[in-house]
Formats: C-alpha cells, structure tokens, sequence
C-alpha cells in the first residue's frame, strides 16, 4: 500500500509538473502586445495600439508601411487560421490530417485555384505593379512572412506537426477562391434538383425547387423605382455536403443588411446595419482593424490571409455585405467518346480535354495523383467525387468565377478608399463571382445597394437549375449583361433598402436566376423598418438587428394547423397544438413552442420526402435553399404528390401526414426532454458551440473550442442561429451572424460591433472568447477610430521600427 501511494503521488507531481510546463510554453507563444520590434523594409516607424478588445489600431505615416505592418498583426493573432485556410482551398490538408482529408484534398485541387490564382496575378497584378491596390498585397504579405520568419510559432503548428513556410500571393488568390466557391448554393443544389426532375417528373420538382415565391418581398431595383444518372448527382450533393460539414474554415451561408437614410434616423444621416451569416467556427472568421496614415482612415473586417477589409467604413463612407444568391454555376453533361477518356463530342465533332495530373501528399501514406480534366465548359468533376467516378458521361462545372480572373484585392482597396457613392459603385462594378449585396451609406446621405457579380445571358429555353445538355451547344452561355443591369438602387423613395439573401425585382431584363433563401427575414425586415418612424438610431436598430421572431412560421401554422384531425391526436399532441396556435413566432430561451415546432417539421420532412429521397440524398437536402424556399409552398398545398408515400399502398393525403407528424414529434419529446411541456425550454436543445480545428483531440480539443452557450434565434429568424433539423432533437447551431455591425454615418468614429467569439487565436489570450457572452446576449462594444479615446482603453502599444 505505501508503495502504491507513492506510485500515485509520483504520478500527480508529474502531471502538475507537466501541466505547469504546457501553460508556460503556451505562454511563452502568445503574441508581442507591447515593447518594441524591428520589420525590416518600413519606411519609418509605426505605432500599433491594442484596445480592451484586442482590436489593433494601426497609425503609420505611408500606406506601404500601413499594410506591411498589418500584415504582421494579422499573423501574430490569426498564423493558424491562415494556414489552415489556405491549405483547405488548395487541396492540401491531408499532407497534416492523412487520408481522412483525401476527399476534401481531391475536391478542391479539382477546383484548380491554385490555376486561377497565378492567372490573376499574371494579368491582373504584375501588369499593373505600381498600382495602389497590388503594393498593398505585396506589403501585407511582406508583414505576413516577417512574422512567420521572426515571430512566435502558434501552439497549433507543433501540436498539429505543421513546419511555418511563407506566404505568396497566390495564397492570397487561393483563399478568396474558396470564398467564392461557399457562396455558390447550385454547387449543393443543381445534382438533387435533376434527381428530382428525372427520377419523378415536373409535378414534385415544381413544389420544391421552383424560383421565388409571388407572394414573397423582393429587393426593390432602380428599374422598380422607375417603374449521369439522377442518383449518382444526387450522391454527389451528399458528398459534398460532408465535405462542407467537415471543413476546417466554415462556408458563408447568407447574411442580413439594411441602411436607413438620414430623413428617417435621429442624427440626419444614414445608418448602416450588417450581420454577415456563416459557419460558426474558433477563432472568429472576422478579424477587425484599425488602418490610418496620411489621407487614409479606415475601420474594416478582415478574411484571414487577406489585406483589404470585405466589410468597413472610413470617415466618409461604407458599407456592408450580404450573398446576392445569383446563380452563376451551371453544370454540363458531357457526351464521353468511348474510345478515348480524354474527348467529348461538341455540336458535330469530338474535341480533346485539357489534362493536368496533380499529386496529392498524405500523411503516413503514398502520394496519390489524380487527373484533372477540362471541357470548354470547364473542369470534370466526376473524379473528384468517389460515387460518381464511373459514370459513363461526365459533368463538367461552368462556373462564372473561372471566366475572369479576380478583381477582388482591387475592388475591395478602392471600396475602402471611395469618398461617396459614385466612387463605390465604380469599385463594386469590378467584381466577377461570388454575386455580393454591397449596401452602402455616406456622409454626403447616399444610400445605395449594388447586386455585384458578372451576370450571364442565357439561352430562353435553359434551365439553370437542372444539368444542362453540353454536347449540342444549345445550352452554351451567350454573353454577359453590363453592370448597368445588375439589381441595384440609389437613394430610394421609401428611405430604406435592405438585402436578406430574397430575390432581387426585374431590373428591365427579367428576374435573375438564383438561390434565394426563404422571405421569412425579408418579410420582417420590413415589418420592422418600413413604417413612420424617422428617429433610428443605433440602440434601436440593434433590437432589429437581434430580432428573434418569425412571423412567417405563425402565418403558415394559421394555415396547416387546421387541417390536422384532432379527434386523432393523442393528449400530448392535442397540447403541442394549442401551444402552436397561440405561438407569436418568438425563439427566445425561455420558450416552448420552438422546441415543438422544428420537432414537428423533422417528422414532417421525414413522412413527406425521405420515401422518395432515401437516407443518403435525405441528409443533403433538408438543409438545401430551394427546399427552404419552398417548403412553406409545399405544406400549403393539398395536392402535392409529396404527401404520397411510395412504400406504401395505400395514397396517403396531406390531413394524414401532418396529423402523424405532430403525434410523432409530441412522442419523441416526451422520450426525450419528460412529460412536463414547460420544461421543454428552448435553451435546453438549441446551443452554439464554436468549434477549433484542434477540437477533435482527446482531452486537450475541448479547451480550444468555445460553448456550448444556450442561444436564443433560429431557423431564418433575423438573428438567424442556424441547423440541422434531425432525429437528435437537439439544434446545435451551425451558422449565424459572424458579427452585428451598426454604423451611424453622423459619427463614424462610434460604430458598434460584437464577434461571436473574439479577436485573438491563441488559446491563453483573455481575447479569445471575451466577446462569447456579450454576441449570444445580442450586446455590442465599439468600433473607436479616435486616438484620445482609444489611447484611454489601450491595453498594449507596440512600436514597429525599420
């Protein structure tokens, strides 16, 4: 026994002994805060002063030294993220992560960003190497590469084995293409969509994955104001579902954005409010900043890797982003030659493919190489995807974004340099793909909103929803409308302009084709800012901002409920009725009827689509924006063939299926959360957690992750706290506001903000997770961009000198 003790006391002292050296060495990483450091290749010295959020607030006295300085920021805080970010896009994870990221690694080198990248700074940035814009990139990505050369190495390179290597500007290129590629809903959709159309015909595709709803809001326009085989596609979604669910960098989902003008705010000038939505992950995607120098002041938000903010405001003007939703993806069947894999027949001939073979790296395995194919409608995606590699016709991807070469760094640099609503349009007018909202506010009382992207002309017969015919030239694009026709608006009558992802009005040539996201937002967007009231200011727009209310889900319970029989429900379901019937809409934490409600639409997805989808094309499409869209559509209409189940013989009817659905939701509740409906509190089942890449390691992992917090919001709510609805019950955020910005143009020194985590990556950082509560409690902290003030809350100042 002695001996046991001291067996036991040795092994205590060794992991106090231990767990003391692990906290030194972490922090003996954290970033250099305060004191001095040299950055060889600055002009004179800058000053970086940190606030009592970690935000840096950059003085330099030229822009050069300006971005070079934040590159060197940026990494000190975000060095993993970057990396992480970058090695997702370019198909290299598994070189860290082995063959479990093979098919991650397989996709996006198919992807070929790393192509399209050396094609933009071939024609874009070396043909223009004095440009303002192109010596801001080349400056951050100096800072980025002094800090990985001289500064500390983040605690998740050796815990993860990743040696630090430099950054190029291809990284930079390579990282806004994996942007552009989560803002491309057809990528999800366009496979389950001609599943649907083949396999059952137009009666089911139209109650599912038809265009915007009649009766839904549009955005206003100026011209308004004036005015293979299906389910091998399908098993391709479902992949790339699990792909997307697994990433390391989270996919951008949607967004909120309004601006007010000045003759209906308090202070006379407009106000500009953004919550941009995406996957929830640790750190914050966001990364915020302060850059000044002589006759440049800006306040932006930042992609990691990225030297211009995508989102921000100078002491003119600025603006905000949400996804436009155009469709600018378009898939092509190829007709294959069977006696060579490298032709496809176009019109009256065969033509060879473009062949890149690529080598993938694995960790603790052999190198794979894979054959990268290209049509003249673009890459072959067949080898990218296990279920779909044998598919005698291939499927070739003909994406807007491989068209052009990126504008981005351009376009976003001058965004921030426009002193007025002509200017930022000039800037907006440059972007190519993904189609982005700008809305924009300034303080000359602008307020405009541009729908940006490359539009494409296509053929009147073309749907751009199924896969098109590329073997007979009739599906071919035609050309590209001048930006003049994008959507867009300036200074509208109404006072207010807002986006919530809702299908843009007929600017004169038609509605464009997209995937838009239910009107739930947009209709209470507008039941909440168009009225008479001419006194917003910030706090108020904040309320809107944190709105938690579907009034949608209450004008579509109105509808189905009374169809339900109630002489066949059970006690507990009639009890769930009567909730939902009284339900106002609300998802704050105390209440009951979300818990029920999204109970009783899993069981409804579950008796009126899994029949005809089966387990595998199920679990893709429930969380698909055209199904969303429409899914109010389908409950509404008795007709529908969904009601049918296919298993069975007998013809089930919408009464049947939706009484079943709530006995069945009522069962599980009480299986799972006790008899007592008041217990059933939403706070119970809907949690956000943000995930670290680490926090799949045993033990250690859960300390990098922040959560899980009870949150309030929902499904398309304005504070929009995304899910899965599944068998679990339970509704783990997945996406949400990645911040919730307000700027009031009358005093753009006090705009205000929260993070959904914090500033900082490093796991010791008290900015690591001191935003968590204040963002799930809807609070905000500010955007300071006066040096009295800011110097009043420093909580560090480091000094960069040549």
């Amino acid at each position: 026994m002695k001996v046991l003790k001291k067996i036991l006391l040795g092994i205590i002292i060794l992991l106090v002994v231990a767990g003391i050296g692990i906290y030194f060495w972490l922090q003996s990483t954290k970033p250099k805060l305060d004191g001095e450091l040299q950055l060889k290749g600055l002009k004179a010295p800058v000053e970086v002063i940190y606030d009592d959020y970690g935000v840096p607030h950059i003085y330099a006295q030229n822009e050069d030294d300006l971005f070079q300085a934040f590159g060197y920021v940026h990494a000190q805080d975000r060095l993993f993220q970057m990396e992480l970010l970058r090695r997702l896009a370019d198909g290299r994870l598994s070189e860290l992560f082995g063959e479990k990221a093979l098919p991650s690694d397989k996709f996006f080198r198919t992807l070929s960003f790393r192509q399209h990248a050396q094609w933009t700074i071939d024609s874009v940035l070396m043909k223009n190497p004095n440009a303002p814009f192109v010596k801001a990139a080349q400056a951050y990505i100096k800072g980025v590469n002094e800090y990985i050369e001289n500064g500390k190495t983040p605690p998740e390179f050796s815990i993860a084995g990743i040696k630090k290597t430099p950054f190029e500007m291809a990284d930079m290129q390579i990282i806004m293409g994996y942007m552009g590629f989560t803002f491309a809903e057809a990528f999800r959709s366009e496979a389950i969509s001609t599943m649907i159309q083949n396999k059952y015909g137009p009666e089911y595709w139209k109650d599912v994955m038809t265009g915007w709803p009649t009766n839904e809001p549009k955005i206003p326009t100026n011209a308004q104001e004036n005015m293979a085989s299906s389910t091998a596609l399908a098993r391709m979604a479902n992949q790339l579902t699990n792909i997307e669910t697994n990433a390391l960098f989270p996919p951008y989902h949607g967004s909120n954005g309004w601006v007010i003008a000045g003759s209906k705010t308090k202070s006379g000038k407009p106000i500009l409010s953004n919550d941009t939505h995406i996957a929830f992950s640790q750190p914050s995607v966001w990364y915020e900043a302060h850059l000044e120098c002589p006759n440049f002041k800006f306040y932006g938000n930042f992609l990691a890797g990225t030297p211009v903010g995508a989102l921000g405001h100078s002491q003119y003007g600025g603006w905000g982003l949400t996804m436009f939703e155009n469709d600018d993806v378009d898939f092509f069947r190829e007709k294959a030659n069977p006696a060579n894999t490298n032709q496809v027949w176009y019109k009256d001939h065969w033509e060879d493919l473009k062949v890149r073979e690529e080598s993938i790296k694995i960790k603790d395995a052999a190198d794979i190489k894979i054959a990268v194919k290209t049509s003249r409608h673009g890459i072959l995606m067949n080898d990218s995807f296990d279920k779909m590699a044998d598919q005698k016709d291939p499927i070739a991807l003909w994406w807007v974004f491989n068209q052009f070469p990126s504008h981005h760094i351009e376009a976003f640099y001058e965004m921030a340099h426009a002193k007025n609503a002509t200017e930022a349009a000039k800037a907006a007018s440059k972007l190519t793909s993904p189609g982005l909202n700008i809305m924009w506010g300034d303080t000359e009382g602008n307020i405009a909103w541009w729908a940006a992207g490359k539009l494409p002309k296509r053929p009147a017969h073309v749907n751009p929803m199924l896969i098109l015919d590329g073997s007979t030239g009739n599906d071919d694009p035609q050309g590209w409308y001048d930006f003049s026709l994008n959507p867009q608006i300036l200074n509208p009558k109404r006072g207010v302009l807002y986006t919530a992802n809702n299908q843009p009005a007929d600017m004169g040539n038609g509605l464009v084709p997209g995937y838009y996201v239910p009107g739930n937002r947009a209709s209470r967007i507008e039941e909440l800012l168009f009225n008479d009231k001419k006194d917003w200011t910030q706090e108020s727009v904040r309320k809107v901002i944190n709105d938690v209310t579907s009034s949608s889900f209450t004008g579509l319970l109105k509808d189905i409920l009374p169809v339900i029989d109630k002489n066949k429900l059970s006690p507990s379901a009639k009890n769930g009725l009567e909730k939902l019937a009284k339900w106002d809409g609300s998802h704050d934490l105390e209440d009951i009827e979300p818990t029920i409600y999204y109970r009783f639409l899993y069981h409804f997805f579950v008796n009126t689509i899994k029949d005809e989808l089966g387990n595998e094309v199920f679990k893709a499409f429930e969380h698909n924006g055209n199904f969303k869209r429409n899914m109010a559509t389908l409950m509404r209409n008795d007709a529908s063939p969904w009601w049918d189940n296919v298993s069975t013989k007998n013809k089930e009817t919408r009464k049947e299926i939706l009484t079943t659905s709530l006995n069945e939701a009522l069962a599980s509740l009480e299986k799972q959360l006790g008899n007592d409906i008041s217990a059933w509190k939403w706070e119970k089942v809907h949690t956000l957690t943000h995930n670290h890449p680490l926090g799949i390691l045993p033990v250690v992992g859960k300390y990098f992750s922040v959560g899980p917090l009870p949150a309030p919001g929902g499904r398309e709510t304005i504070n929009n706290l995304d899910f899965s609805v599944d068998s679990s019950g339970t509704y783990k955020v997945t996406y949400g506001p990645a911040l919730r910005r307000i700027v009031d143009f009358a005093d753009v020194e006090h705009g205000r903000s929260v993070l959904p985590t914090g500033q900082s990556g490093h796991l010791l950082s008290k900015h690591y997770d001191d935003q968590a509560e204040m963002f799930v409690q809807g609070g905000s902290r500010p955007e300071l961009m006066n040096r009295a003030e800011i110097e009043k809350v420093k909580t560090g100042k480091l000094v960069l000198k040549p």
